[in-house]
């Protein structure tokens, strides 16, 4: 066993310790974290311990009273209790095999959303608006009250974090309508309320309960999260007791869990979660370990209207969810048919308009440069009347591929149809020679390529470099007639304003 002082505010540097320390234990394989309050930044730390030996396995807790913000919260050895520590016990030996996973059994309620706006541990933002809003529109729960977080603690809000569900319960709702959150949050990710639902809790309970059971164990180590207490209240055993009946059992109810993700690697925090630890030395026994189960029958009287609602409110979500979900998509393809054009795929007038005009604006307050190409089919009639409509869209569907390469080879470039043969390619940051080379580049590869039933076809180019506040007006129509000359001037060429 090891412990760690003075951890507030040195977190990454302490991280490193333990980290060189657990590696320099032979056949270390797994470490137990136990944290006297939530108080320490664990980011720093768990990044540092996430580069450890991926054969070490992470688990632990935060300590955590007998009831919900009991004030009595303390981890403690021979030589006192600690306050700004960390115990870290290694479980080493050639022969230990230890088995890590988690149930959580929340489910999604509501919408998602997205957090727009953290630091740490602080959720201030959720979709442009104090993240509290949240709280009190759907669970109405008033951030002026003291221990105004305590009635949402079973409504935690859940999200995947690189392909691992984890949940975050709130401490505190702040006067300014930010969510102090057991463990961090990152801005970008998709979160959602939620809640406790006893038929996934059980029916994980059971998956967990038969994979410890074939792995054989020994010991199982068991954190569980003071809300899932509050949550069960008079049935708080009913998802431990399955394991205890295969060996013995030890654990705590804790403030936050612990565990190394088994994908990533990464060290990370996790709340309202059941964590359970299963150890073995050498191989299993030959001896085969009872079949045991959640024993649900005693969820009567108030706990099976508890379960009633509970599937009734899953029921419903899953079909609130399903319907947001093909809004979504509905607006996607709406959204695509409203930007890009119907035959090449590329961004149609209104769309590739805007954005030069974005790109302009942007060159007005940076002064930076960046230039336009149009481009125009050369003798494109003849090819529709010789060759047929059918072999027209054919030309213009190719023509747009090309055209799209070329704007993937400049970092921001866009690309669209300016209507019948003439196209527009917008290069952010270009200067007038970067840009003649690209054009040059286009109008060769138009030239080179051949063409389903119509062979070769070539494209006549005019450029047009600008830089800050400019004419809009006169920078289309200077290119217009750059594109004018290069058809005057024997087209398949490029010309610059």
């Amino acid at each position: 066993m090891l412990r760690y002082d003075h951890i507030l505010d040195r977190e990454a540097f302490v991280g490193r310790r333990i980290r060189k320390d657990v590696e320099a234990i032979p056949h270390a394989k797994a470490v137990e974290l136990l944290f006297p309050g939530t108080e320490i930044h664990t980011k720093g730390l768990f990044g540092q311990l996430s580069h450890c030996d991926t054969g070490i396995q992470f688990f632990g807790g935060y300590s955590g009273g007998h009831e919900l913000n009991a004030p009595a919260r303390f981890v403690f050895d021979p030589s006192g209790i600690m306050r700004d520590s960390i115990m870290v016990t290694v479980f080493s030996g050639k022969d230990l095999h230890v088995d890590v996973d988690k149930v959580i059994g929340w489910e999604p309620l509501g919408l998602p959303f997205t957090v727009t706006k953290a630091e740490g541990n602080r959720l201030i933002e959720l979709d442009g608006h104090p993240a509290s809003e949240v709280y009190e529109k759907f669970l109405q729960i008033d951030r002026t009250q003291t221990d105004n977080a305590e009635e949402g603690y079973t409504f935690p809000f859940l999200a995947q974090y690189k392909g691992d569900a984890w949940l975050r319960s709130a401490i505190h709702i702040e006067e300014d309508g930010s969510l102090d959150l057991h463990g961090y949050v990152t801005e970008g990710t998709e979160i959602q309320l939620s809640y406790g639902n006893t038929d996934s809790i059980v029916q994980q309970i059971n998956q967990r309960v038969e994979a410890i059971r074939q792995f054989k164990p020994q010991v199982i180590l068991l954190y569980s999260c003071i809300v899932r207490k509050a949550f069960w209240e008079d049935f708080v055993d009913i998802e431990m007791e399955p394991f205890a009946q295969l060996c013995s059992t030890a654990g705590f109810h804790t403030w936050g869990e612990i565990q190394r993700n088994p994908r990533t690697n990464e060290v990370v925090e996790h709340n309202v979660t059941l964590l359970s630890v299963a150890l073995r030395e050498g191989e299993p026994s030959a001896q085969e370990l009872a079949h045991v189960h959640v024993n649900d029958s005693v969820l009567k009287g108030p706990a099976a209207q508890l379960r009633r609602l509970t599937s009734l409110v899953y029921t419903a979500m899953g079909e609130l969810q399903k319907a947001h979900s093909e809004m979504r998509d509905l607006n996607n393809r709406l959204t695509v048919l409203a930007e890009r054009d119907a035959l090449t795929g590329l961004y149609n007038r209104g769309k590739i308009e805007a954005l030069i005009e974005r790109m302009l604006d942007n060159s007005a307050v940076t002064n930076q440069p960046m230039s336009l190409v149009m481009m125009d089919i050369d003798h494109f009639k003849r090819v529709n009347d010789v060759f047929g409509h059918h072999a027209g869209d054919k030309v213009l569907q190719e023509f747009a591929t090309l055209l799209g390469a070329t704007a993937a080879t400049w970092a921001g470039a866009e690309a669209g149809r300016w209507g019948g043969e003439e196209f527009f390619l917008a290069l952010p940051s270009a200067r007038a020679s970067s840009a003649l080379v690209v054009a040059e580049r286009l109008r060769t590869a138009i030239e080179q390529h051949p063409f389903p039933t119509v062979g070769q076809v070539t494209a006549s180019m005019g450029v047009i470099a600008v830089v800050g506040d400019v004419d809009r007006k006169k920078v289309f129509a200077r290119v217009d007639d750059a594109l004018y000359r290069a058809k005057e001037g024997g087209r398949n060429r490029v010309v610059l304003a």
